[in-house]
């Protein structure tokens, strides 16, 4: 199996990044990714694995411009049993209860996370930045948008299907800042940061066309958004619902709106700061996708 090593890293989304490996379409293939936070040791540090954080690009054999990409995540593996949380003073939502600089370790033991001696939590390994190279200028690891990018989407884990527009040959797919336990909003901006392998299987969407990534897992499919304000994010990936449901269920703008708001769900995805990140999520069987 074809494999991209912690090592091949990038510091953007970008046209001009080599491909670190060639793939076919519906080939099975690992990407390995950095514990980021090893070296984070304090509010002042600027550690190679967050300003150079990313891995890739996989070059997707047969996909072009204009074709939507379909990004199936099949396994999240930890490569160390171990994650760090980051809570940081006058960050995120909650800046004003954090009054001190904290770094946590945390045992990943099977299938739970250990949060402290009395506290578990469910192991739910999500991968926090999945994108392509954008049609314009590269964009930092940090950057968001129709590209995919830092979406902070707790829904991108084992089982989940993304969708993403293609702006080049070979689509050129760069991930990383996977979590083994995040919370919708990440609100004080650090999920259980780990190291780990994930497992991918890309090929061209046949089901559906997207301009804004798209994700779809077991039961929901979900638009996504992203802006300047909370309510700019929202308004996005509930518009970007409304759009979709037009298209796949033939249904005017008004009844796109009064379907939303009886069977769609809007989410945060973000709050920690600006760019912030949403989604809306309704039942798959109800779209036919």
């Amino acid at each position: 199996m074809r494999r991209v090593h912690k090592s091949q890293r990038v510091s953007a989304y970008s046209a001009a990044n080599p491909p670190a490996i060639h793939v076919g379409m519906g080939e099975t293939f690992i990407m390995e990714t950095n514990d980021r936070f090893q070296g984070y040791t304090s509010p002042d540090d600027a550690p190679l694995d967050l300003l150079l954080s990313m891995t890739g690009p996989v070059y997707v054999g047969g996909i072009q411009p204009g074709d939507t990409l379909s990004v199936e995540v099949l396994d999240i593996t930890p490569s160390l049993g171990y994650g760090w949380i980051v809570a940081t003073p006058g960050r995120a939502m909650l800046k004003n209860r954090v009054t001190e600089w904290r770094r946590r370790k945390v045992q990943i033991e099977g299938d739970r996370v250990r949060f402290n001696d009395h506290i578990t939590l469910p192991d739910a390994p999500t991968t926090g930045r999945l994108g392509v190279a954008p049609a314009d200028e590269p964009k930092s690891c940090n950057s968001v948008g129709d590209f995919g990018g830092a979406m902070s989407n707790t829904a991108i884990g084992p089982g989940a299907t993304v969708l993403l527009p293609v702006f080049v040959e070979g689509a050129l797919l760069t991930i990383e800042d996977v979590h083994a336990a995040m919370g919708d909003g990440e609100s004080a901006s650090s999920a259980v940061e780990m190291g780990a392998e994930v497992t991918l299987r890309c090929d061209v969407s046949t089901r559906l066309q997207v301009d804004h990534p798209v994700v779809i897992t077991q039961n929901a499919i979900m638009t996504t958004g992203e802006g300047e304000t909370m309510e700019a994010a929202s308004h996005m990936a509930v518009d970007e619902m409304a759009r979709l449901l037009i298209y796949k269920l033939d249904l005017d703008p008004i009844d796109a709106a009064m379907l939303i708001s009886i069977a769609a769900d809007a989410r945060f995805s973000y709050v920690g700061g600006p760019p912030y990140r949403a989604k809306a999520a309704i039942s798959r069987a109800l779209v036919g996708v």
